[in-house]
Formats: C-alpha cells, sequence, structure tokens
C-alpha cells in the first residue's frame, strides 16, 4: 500500500537535538513556561527531564507513548527520550504553563547514588529511559518543590530540593511506565535523528493526509527501503504507526467529548466511516458507539440501560 493519506500541505518541524543551556558550570536547569501553546515539537536532549504541567490539556508524546495530559500531569523522561506536549485547549492568552527541570546524572559525580546505598534513586533514573507518569496524591508536594526550584537563589538550594524531588518520586507507588522497552536506540546518531525525523512528522500529521512516498523522502530513502527500516527498528509499520494515532486519539475523542462516531472519525484522520468502524472493532473488539456506551455505563453501573 504506497499510500497511506493524501495530505494538503502537512506542517512538521523536524526534531532536533535540544542542548542544555545553562549559565552555570552545573549541568541542572529549571524554567517555568508560560504560553498559548506548547511549542515545543518531537525533540530530544542528553539531559533527564521532569515535567509538571501547571495548565493545560491535550497528548502528550513520549517516545512511542500517546497519553492524555492535564493540570498536574508530571512526567519522568529519560536520556535522549524523544517527547513533546500538543495542546487541545485554546481561548485564553495563557493555554499553557508548566514547570520543567533538566539535568544530567553527572551533576551528582560518578556513581554518586551507588555510593550512597540510593539503589531506589538508582532504579528510578534507568526506568525513566522509558518515560514515567507519575498520577499520586505525592504530584503536589513534587511540584512545589520543582517551583521552590525555580525561585531558589543558589544552585546549592536547587540540588538540595533536586534530591528531595527524586526520593518522593522514587517512593512512589503510583507510576505508570509510558513504553513498554526502550526506546532510545543505540544506533548510529544519524540513524536516530532520522527515525526521530519521521516520528516526529507522523506525531504532526496523523489527523492528516499523508502519503508513503512523503515519509519515506524525509528519511531520503527508497519507499521500499524505508518500509524494510521502520519495520526493523520500531517492530511495525509506518501505516501501523500512523493508525495507532488515530485509533487512540478517536478513543480519547469518544470518552471525554460529545461528538458524533461520524465527526470523531473524520476529525482522526479516517476518510471512510467503514474502514474507521472495521479497524475500530478489529482493535477493541467492539463498536465505537458500543465503545462509549460501555464507558458510561461503567461511569455510572446503576444506571438503568433501556
Amino acid at each position: 500500500m504506497n499510500r497511506l493519506l493524501e495530505n494538503t500541505q502537512p506542517v512538521m518541524v523536524k526534531p532536533t537535538l535540544e542542548p542544555l543551556s545553562c549559565q552555570s558550570e552545573n549541568t541542572l536547569l529549571v524554567r517555568i513556561f508560560e504560553q498559548d501553546e506548547f511549542h515545543s515539537p518531537y525533540h530530544f536532549h542528553p539531559e533527564i527531564e521532569l515535567t509538571a504541567i501547571l495548565k493545560g490539556e491535550g497528548n502528550r508524546f513520549v517516545g512511542n507513548n500517546m497519553s492524555a495530559y492535564g493540570t498536574n500531569d508530571l512526567v519522568l523522561i529519560g536520556p535522549n527520550l524523544p517527547h513533546c506536549w500538543k495542546n487541545t485547549s485554546r481561548g485564553e492568552t495563557i493555554n499553557a504553563r508548566s514547570v520543567v527541570v533538566q539535568f544530567d546524572k553527572s551533576l551528582f559525580g560518578d556513581g554518586f547514588f551507588e555510593k550512597h546505598q540510593a539503589w531506589h534513586i538508582v532504579h528510578l533514573l534507568l526506568t525513566s529511559q522509558q518515560g514515567i507518569h507519575f498520577s499520586g496524591p505525592e504530584n503536589q508536594q513534587v511540584i512545589d518543590h520543582m517551583l521552590d526550584m525555580a525561585s531558589a537563589g543558589t544552585p546549592y538550594k536547587k540540588l538540595i530540593l533536586l534530591l528531595e524531588v527524586l526520593d518522593i518520586l522514587a517512593a512512589s507507588q503510583n507510576r505508570t511506565l509510558l513504553n513498554d522497552e526502550l526506546v532510545v536506540s543505540s544506533a548510529a546518531l544519524h540513524h536516530y535523528h532520522r527515525l526521530n525525523a519521521v516520528q516526529g512528522f507522523i506525531i504532526d500529521n496523523f489527523r492528516t493526509k499523508v502519503t508513503l512516498q512523503e515519509i519515506a523522502g524525509l528519511a531520503r530513502m527508497s519507499t521500499n527501503a524505508f518500509c524494510k527500516y521502520y519495520k526493523k527498528t520500531t517492530g511495525r509499520t509506518a501505516t501501523e504507526a500512523v493508525m495507532a494515532y488515530r485509533l487512540k486519539y478517536a478513543r480519547q475523542q469518544l470518552l471525554s467529548t460529545n461528538k458524533t462516531v461520524a465527526e470523531i472519525c473524520f476529525d482522526s484522520g479516517f476518510t471512510d466511516m467503514a474502514f474507521f468502524y472495521k479497524t475500530f472493532r478489529a482493535h477493541m473488539g467492539r463498536s465505537p458507539g458500543n465503545y462509549r456506551k460501555e464507558y458510561i455505563k461503567n461511569l455510572n453501573p446503576d444506571e438503568p440501560t433501556f
């Protein structure tokens, strides 16, 4: 199948390596962002990142995972793990507010946590390479510490607060790995950039119509060579990757909006209702309408059905 979907002027900013820019010698940076929406494209950097959403809602992309986010969303992202946030909320001057902490493990010196037998933090930082989402009551305490870090007067105070944050997160039982396996590849850097450019393009355009030739061209490969490369690298085809994002988006819309199934079908990037129903049923075991009805019924188990 040479054509995924047709496209009209897709917009895409190629994901790039985002270097951590610190004025001090210590690789620790704390920033608060207030924007009309989150503008960073799908990108990666060698530093570990902790991001807390103070305002906004939409979809979060970490590695191969796509999940909805809202206020107080808290995620720890390991080195070189691609990520970005996309807003769905609009209408105000500030629709996106976040506090972001970025640091390099070398900040603490070689073997710092191992020497102090802080094995819970060692494990936390290792598993951060898969992306970790936190959802417990301790989130607010962590966010308060992050905000204190942003206003801390000295690097030393920032460092102490960071250690406290890592201790809290490492002890948390309310966490979910966003990727089942490591997304960061040990391949050569040019292969890594190529794959993330493709993933970023898919994320920016999965709700529009794009051609397989267009994606292959982005990777500077022939269509056949690209299909083999993508399948070998990710374990699925580019068509399957696009479809997975569309289905995930459709499921979110079914559960969080009052849009009709037809509206959701086309808004998610599908161009044919029959194909949408067939694909949705094949993956979810039920029709889009029944998927929504079952969700509502589970929210209100005592409500009679007719």
